[in-house]
């Protein structure tokens, strides 16, 4: 590592020899030119162990010049004095206060209970430029006073960047973001009434360094892992399969043959199909920076049909075990599948019950997610710990995720569409695999994003209700219609979606989000109604290990907390039959209903 003499640091940092001209550097350019040079000069040992000093030797002159002034700024016309409401648990993380002279008072301040420190600095009329919020994100946003240093004529506060900063008077109960409604709780009286500059606080991550490096415990191999079956395309007639290699191997190759054929005396050859290979490059893994994706969707299949396969590399030996799919039925036949709430947490115990559940349920045809599969949803490595913990059961069973919040991290589940080649038969005004509606045997069911505005797919969803003659109607998403405490309320998802299920008779609403279990009763038009026939039976499950409290409301017809399940759901023809029953992690019986049409 080459370091940087911190004797030009007040050179460096004087507003004086960097008057602001033009446009603001980029902060996030700035920080990706430094993760990406750090991870081409350093040891995954040494980016492990990076620490805010390492790093700030780290930095040329005009990184550290530009995290340390470019982030927010304003011009000021007279002489005044800057104090800086800065989070006390971030002091240690932030160096360019103490390099640029500010000093920490005895004062203190809070915002929701979080305690902050101020720090003071004198300026002159004229320009300001401060720095980060931290190196390593998180935290809350720091926020500025501003005070005359004399009695002159009254300050101005102009040229203020981002555009977004808003000028107030500080105080008590005041909001010090433009963009969150925290509050101001205690501030010293001599600072009451000033003029306070909020700042926005979804920029406390600009300059994530630190914390920008993962580490998966689940490196890629030359040898094909995290192999999953999805569909894309009718499940009677198609069966789609992804996995992953390491670099070195940039191409992929399903085999496949019907079992049947396999075992007979005389086998006949398999079929081999090329897969679509592409890079996936996550550049905040240090262990495994890239890996080749691979995704076949073989057709032409017979329903109800089992098949065995094998992916590789297509070489002579470059092939995995045989594992085994089956295609839906082509007519109406009973089946069963497996509903979960999030995993989320806690996936290496995530991976006992799914475990559990497959040995209990061997029979179950698929496996449906019900939204928050993982914790970090565009941080690779929590991807890397689900397939692992899950392994040889999404290599033989269908996967039906739904997208939750935490796959929405940062505002796009973009990982979790990289991962999974899912039905593009969504709505048009949204982007595709992120609702979709499959048929198997008799029963239809229909996955909602609740990420995006329920509004957006009421259209779509109609359409898939009204124009389906199947007996079972099953709708998957993510944030419950009712709710395991008020506070988490979705009150959207009820205003567009629910009259459509009323109208079209879903049985089951299958949901997550809550971290507790509860079964509503028959509800329609937001009344218990008397049986299932009436109404739709709404679910809220967790299947990992975070949990939140649950309270009494008038809708709930069971309840539990702190406790993971999954759900077994079997369909039977005789009698048009579902029996629905909830286990937990040990397998033992917790829930169970049944509906007769």
């Amino acid at each position: 590592m080459k370091f940087i003499n911190t004797i030009l640091t007040l050179l460096v940092f004087s507003p004086a020899l960097f008057a602001h001209v033009g446009d603001h550097p980029s902060i996030h350019d700035t920080a990706a030119g430094i993760t990406a040079r750090l991870c081409e000069e350093l040891s995954v040992d040494d980016l492990q162990a990076l620490e805010v000093d390492d790093l700030n030797r780290f930095l040329t002159d005009e990184e550290r010049r530009i995290f340390g002034t470019e982030h927010v700024s304003f011009s000021v016309n007279v002489p005044v004095r800057l104090y800086i409401f800065h989070q006390e648990t971030l002091r240690e993380r932030t160096p360019w206060l103490s390099e640029r002279g500010f000093e920490r008072t005895e004062w203190s301040a809070t915002v929701d209970d979080e305690k902050f420190d101020i720090w003071e600095k004198d300026f002159d009329a004229g320009w300001i430029g401060l720095g980060v919020n931290s190196y390593e994100g998180g935290g809350e946003h720091y926020f500025v006073i501003v005070e005359p240093r004399s009695d002159t004529p009254s300050l101005e506060i102009k040229d203020m960047y981002p555009g977004q900063l808003k000028v107030s008077q500080a105080g008590k109960d005041v909001e010090p973001y433009v963009d969150h409604d925290d509050l101001i709780g205690e501030l010293p009286d001599a600072l009451s009434g000033k003029m306070l500059i909020r700042t926005r606080r979804d920029q406390r991550d600009d300059a994530d360094i630190l914390n920008y490096y993962q580490f998966t415990s689940h490196v890629s191999k030359s040898d094909p892992d995290q192999i999953v079956l999805t569909w894309s395309d009718d499940p009677k007639t198609t069966q789609t399969i992804q996995w992953r290699t390491d670099a070195k191997v940039k191409k992929g190759y399903v085999k496949y043959i019907r079992k049947s054929d396999l075992n007979r005396f005389d086998p006949r050859s398999p079929m081999k199909v090329k897969a679509v290979s592409r890079i996936l490059e996550t550049p905040n893994i240090a262990n495994d920076l890239i890996n080749f994706r691979h995704s076949v969707t073989l057709r032409k299949l017979d329903a109800g049909t089992t098949y065995a396969y094998a992916v590789g590399d297509g070489s002579r030996k470059g092939w995995t075990e045989l594992r085994e799919f089956t295609t839906a039925p082509a007519g109406v036949e009973p089946f069963s599948f497996i509903y979960m709430g999030d995993a989320q947490n806690g996936l290496d115990r995530w991976g006992s019950l799914i475990h559990g559940a497959f040995r209990q349920r061997p029979d179950a045809a698929f496996y449906i997610m019900a939204g928050d599969l993982v914790d970090r949803g565009n941080e690779r490595d929590d991807w890397d710990s689900l397939f692992h913990n899950s392994s040889d059961i999404y290599d033989r069973r269908q996967l039906v995720p739904a997208i939750g919040n935490h796959e929405n991290q940062n505002g796009h589940p973009t990982l979790y569409l990289e991962l999974f080649e899912l039905f593009g038969n969504g709505p048009e005004n949204i982007e595709p695999e992120r609702a979709y509606s499959f048929e198997y045997s008799n029963a239809l069911f229909v996955i909602l994003d609740t990420t995006l505005d329920p509004a957006d797919q009421a259209g779509w969803l109609e359409q898939q209700l009204k124009n389906s003659k199947a007996t079972w109607k099953f709708v998957v998403y993510h944030h419950p219609a009712y709710s395991s405490t008020p506070d988490r309320d979705n009150p959207e998802v009820r205003k567009h979606w629910l009259p459509l299920f009323d109208k079209y008779h879903v049985d089951m609403a299958l949901q997550g989000h809550d971290h507790a279990y509860l079964r509503t009763y028959p509800m329609k038009d937001g009344q218990q109604v008397e049986t299932a026939e009436d109404g739709t039976v709404y679910i809220v499950s967790v299947s990992g290990t975070k949990m939140y409290e649950q309270t009494d409301q008038d809708y709930i017809e069971f309840g539990m907390t702190n406790v993971a399940t999954y759900q077994v759901l079997d369909i039977q023809i005789s009698g048009d039959r579902l029996l629905y029953r909830s286990y937990d992690i040990d397998g033992k019986l917790k829930d169970e209903l049944e509906i007769v049409k």
